[in-house]
Protein backbone atom coordinates (compact mmCIF):
# COMPACT_ATOMS: atom_id res chain seq x y z
CA UNK A 1 0.00 0.00 0.00
CA UNK A 2 1.38 3.41 -1.36
CA UNK A 3 0.88 6.04 1.51
CA UNK A 4 -1.46 8.23 -0.59
CA UNK A 5 -3.54 5.43 0.98
CA UNK A 6 -2.92 5.81 4.32
CA UNK A 7 -4.25 8.41 6.24
CA UNK A 8 -1.51 11.23 7.86
CA UNK A 9 -3.37 9.93 11.53
CA UNK A 10 -2.47 6.69 10.63
CA UNK A 11 0.70 7.63 9.14
CA UNK A 12 1.73 9.61 12.79
CA UNK A 13 0.58 6.87 14.93
CA UNK A 14 2.19 4.07 12.73
CA UNK A 15 5.80 5.56 13.42
CA UNK A 16 4.67 6.76 16.28
CA UNK A 17 4.79 3.18 17.42
CA UNK A 18 7.62 2.31 15.15
CA UNK A 19 9.42 4.90 16.78
CA UNK A 20 8.84 3.97 20.60
CA UNK A 21 9.85 0.39 19.60
CA UNK A 22 12.95 1.38 18.02
CA UNK A 23 13.99 3.77 20.95
CA UNK A 24 11.36 3.37 23.75
CA UNK A 25 9.31 6.18 24.97
CA UNK A 26 11.03 8.79 25.98
CA UNK A 27 12.04 9.35 22.19
CA UNK A 28 8.60 10.22 21.08
CA UNK A 29 8.90 13.46 19.90
CA UNK A 30 7.00 15.13 17.11
CA UNK A 31 10.30 16.27 15.67
CA UNK A 32 11.23 12.10 15.34
CA UNK A 33 7.67 11.63 14.23
CA UNK A 34 8.37 14.75 11.65
CA UNK A 35 11.79 12.85 10.11
CA UNK A 36 10.30 9.68 10.28
CA UNK A 37 7.26 10.02 7.34
CA UNK A 38 8.63 13.33 6.15
CA UNK A 39 5.93 15.86 7.64
CA UNK A 40 6.23 19.25 9.01
CA UNK A 41 5.97 19.54 12.55
CA UNK A 42 3.40 22.29 11.94
CA UNK A 43 1.40 19.83 10.32
CA UNK A 44 1.20 17.25 12.77
CA UNK A 45 -0.23 19.94 15.69
CA UNK A 46 -3.06 20.35 12.93
CA UNK A 47 -4.02 16.46 13.91
CA UNK A 48 -2.44 16.28 17.19
CA UNK A 49 -2.14 18.99 20.12
CA UNK A 50 0.92 17.31 21.96
CA UNK A 51 2.49 13.79 22.23
CA UNK A 52 0.08 12.78 25.02
CA UNK A 53 -2.52 12.79 22.58
CA UNK A 54 -0.14 11.23 19.56
CA UNK A 55 0.43 8.27 22.85
CA UNK A 56 -3.44 8.21 23.67
CA UNK A 57 -3.76 7.36 19.94
CA UNK A 58 -1.02 4.50 19.99
CA UNK A 59 -2.37 2.98 23.19
CA UNK A 60 -5.82 3.45 21.42
CA UNK A 61 -4.71 1.58 18.68
CA UNK A 62 -3.02 -1.26 20.05
CA UNK A 63 -6.23 -2.67 21.78
CA UNK A 64 -8.45 -1.95 19.44
CA UNK A 65 -7.91 -5.58 18.42
CA UNK A 66 -9.07 -6.80 21.17
CA UNK A 67 -12.73 -5.65 20.80
CA UNK A 68 -13.42 -7.38 17.41
CA UNK A 69 -11.83 -10.73 18.21
CA UNK A 70 -13.59 -11.10 21.42
CA UNK A 71 -16.88 -9.86 19.74
CA UNK A 72 -16.24 -12.67 16.99
CA UNK A 73 -15.44 -15.41 19.05
CA UNK A 74 -18.34 -14.45 21.80
CA UNK A 75 -20.97 -15.21 18.42
CA UNK A 76 -19.36 -18.25 17.38
CA UNK A 77 -20.73 -22.13 17.91
CA UNK A 78 -18.21 -24.21 19.13
CA UNK A 79 -16.26 -24.77 22.39
CA UNK A 80 -14.79 -22.56 24.58
CA UNK A 81 -10.88 -24.43 24.35
CA UNK A 82 -11.61 -23.93 20.48
CA UNK A 83 -12.21 -20.30 20.45
CA UNK A 84 -9.29 -19.87 23.09
CA UNK A 85 -6.96 -21.56 20.16
CA UNK A 86 -8.71 -19.40 17.55
CA UNK A 87 -7.75 -16.34 19.96
CA UNK A 88 -4.50 -17.09 20.66
CA UNK A 89 -3.88 -17.87 17.21
CA UNK A 90 -5.38 -14.14 15.88
CA UNK A 91 -3.60 -12.72 18.96
CA UNK A 92 -0.49 -14.10 17.62
CA UNK A 93 -0.56 -13.32 13.84
CA UNK A 94 -1.46 -9.82 14.53
CA UNK A 95 1.09 -8.94 16.66
CA UNK A 96 3.70 -11.18 14.55
CA UNK A 97 2.67 -9.04 11.58
CA UNK A 98 3.28 -6.44 13.39
CA UNK A 99 6.93 -6.62 15.51
CA UNK A 100 6.83 -2.72 16.60
CA UNK A 101 3.43 -3.03 18.57
CA UNK A 102 4.16 -5.39 20.71
CA UNK A 103 6.72 -2.86 22.09
CA UNK A 104 3.65 -1.15 23.48
CA UNK A 105 2.94 -4.26 25.97
CA UNK A 106 6.32 -3.84 27.21
CA UNK A 107 6.06 -0.64 28.20
CA UNK A 108 2.93 -0.90 30.23
CA UNK A 109 4.82 -0.08 33.45
CA UNK A 110 5.82 3.56 32.47
CA UNK A 111 2.21 4.01 30.36
CA UNK A 112 0.34 3.05 33.84
CA UNK A 113 2.36 6.33 35.27
CA UNK A 114 1.25 8.29 32.50
CA UNK A 115 -2.04 10.49 33.73
CA UNK A 116 -2.43 10.60 29.83
CA UNK A 117 -2.07 7.26 29.15
CA UNK A 118 -3.47 5.13 32.32
CA UNK A 119 -6.93 4.67 31.69
CA UNK A 120 -6.90 3.38 28.33
CA UNK A 121 -3.80 1.42 29.50
CA UNK A 122 -5.96 -0.01 32.49
CA UNK A 123 -9.21 -0.46 30.42
CA UNK A 124 -7.45 -2.25 28.34
CA UNK A 125 -6.01 -4.65 29.77
CA UNK A 126 -8.78 -5.31 31.91
CA UNK A 127 -11.11 -5.64 29.02
CA UNK A 128 -8.66 -8.14 27.32
CA UNK A 129 -8.10 -9.99 30.87
CA UNK A 130 -11.99 -10.49 31.23
CA UNK A 131 -12.34 -11.51 28.10
CA UNK A 132 -9.86 -14.33 28.83
CA UNK A 133 -11.34 -15.20 31.75
CA UNK A 134 -14.61 -15.27 29.87
CA UNK A 135 -13.28 -17.93 27.88
CA UNK A 136 -11.24 -19.76 30.65
CA UNK A 137 -14.53 -19.44 32.68
CA UNK A 138 -16.98 -20.88 29.82
CA UNK A 139 -14.38 -24.13 29.61
CA UNK A 140 -14.51 -25.03 33.37
CA UNK A 141 -18.09 -25.13 33.44
CA UNK A 142 -18.62 -26.66 30.39
CA UNK A 143 -15.90 -29.56 31.70
CA UNK A 144 -13.55 -28.98 28.62
CA UNK A 145 -10.55 -28.76 31.22
CA UNK A 146 -8.89 -31.90 33.27
CA UNK A 147 -7.23 -29.22 35.45
CA UNK A 148 -9.67 -29.84 38.86
CA UNK A 149 -9.84 -26.72 41.03
CA UNK A 150 -8.91 -25.10 37.69
CA UNK A 151 -8.96 -20.78 38.42
CA UNK A 152 -10.40 -18.60 35.51
CA UNK A 153 -8.76 -15.89 36.53
CA UNK A 154 -5.23 -17.90 37.16
CA UNK A 155 -5.54 -19.28 33.90
CA UNK A 156 -5.92 -16.17 31.91
CA UNK A 157 -3.29 -14.62 33.86
CA UNK A 158 -0.94 -17.27 32.94
CA UNK A 159 -1.98 -16.59 28.79
CA UNK A 160 -1.02 -13.23 29.43
CA UNK A 161 2.18 -13.63 30.69
CA UNK A 162 2.84 -15.81 28.26
CA UNK A 163 2.06 -13.03 25.57
CA UNK A 164 4.28 -11.31 27.48
CA UNK A 165 7.48 -13.65 27.78
CA UNK A 166 7.24 -14.40 23.82
CA UNK A 167 7.59 -10.58 22.86
CA UNK A 168 10.36 -9.81 25.11
CA UNK A 169 12.15 -13.00 24.46
CA UNK A 170 11.98 -12.00 20.81
CA UNK A 171 12.96 -8.70 21.47
CA UNK A 172 16.35 -9.73 23.03
CA UNK A 173 16.95 -13.18 21.50
CA UNK A 174 17.47 -14.40 17.77
CA UNK A 175 14.23 -17.03 17.45
CA UNK A 176 14.23 -19.04 15.08
CA UNK A 177 10.54 -19.37 14.91
CA UNK A 178 8.12 -16.71 14.51
CA UNK A 179 6.16 -14.78 16.49
CA UNK A 180 3.25 -16.58 16.07
CA UNK A 181 4.47 -20.38 15.79
CA UNK A 182 6.35 -19.80 19.13
CA UNK A 183 2.97 -18.50 20.93
CA UNK A 184 0.89 -21.39 19.40
CA UNK A 185 3.21 -24.48 20.35
CA UNK A 186 3.79 -22.98 23.57
CA UNK A 187 0.08 -22.49 24.24
CA UNK A 188 -0.54 -26.04 22.33
CA UNK A 189 1.42 -27.73 24.55
CA UNK A 190 0.30 -26.09 27.49
CA UNK A 191 -3.61 -26.39 26.69
CA UNK A 192 -2.93 -30.24 26.34
CA UNK A 193 -1.69 -30.47 29.73
CA UNK A 194 -5.55 -29.32 30.54
CA UNK A 195 -7.88 -30.11 28.11
CA UNK A 196 -9.84 -32.91 27.69
CA UNK A 197 -9.46 -32.27 23.34
CA UNK A 198 -6.09 -32.41 22.33
CA UNK A 199 -4.36 -29.54 19.77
Amino acid sequence: MTEEFISVIDRIVSASIDIISDAGLESLTTANISMRINLSEVMIYKYFSDTDEILREVVSTYFKFDKSIFRTLLSRDSSYTDRLMDYVTAYSSYYGNYYSLSAIMLQYEELLHNTHTRDIVESGYTERRNGLIALFKGAIENDELTLEGADAEELADHLLGLFIICSLNRRVMNRRMSYKDEVVAIYRRWINTISRKKY
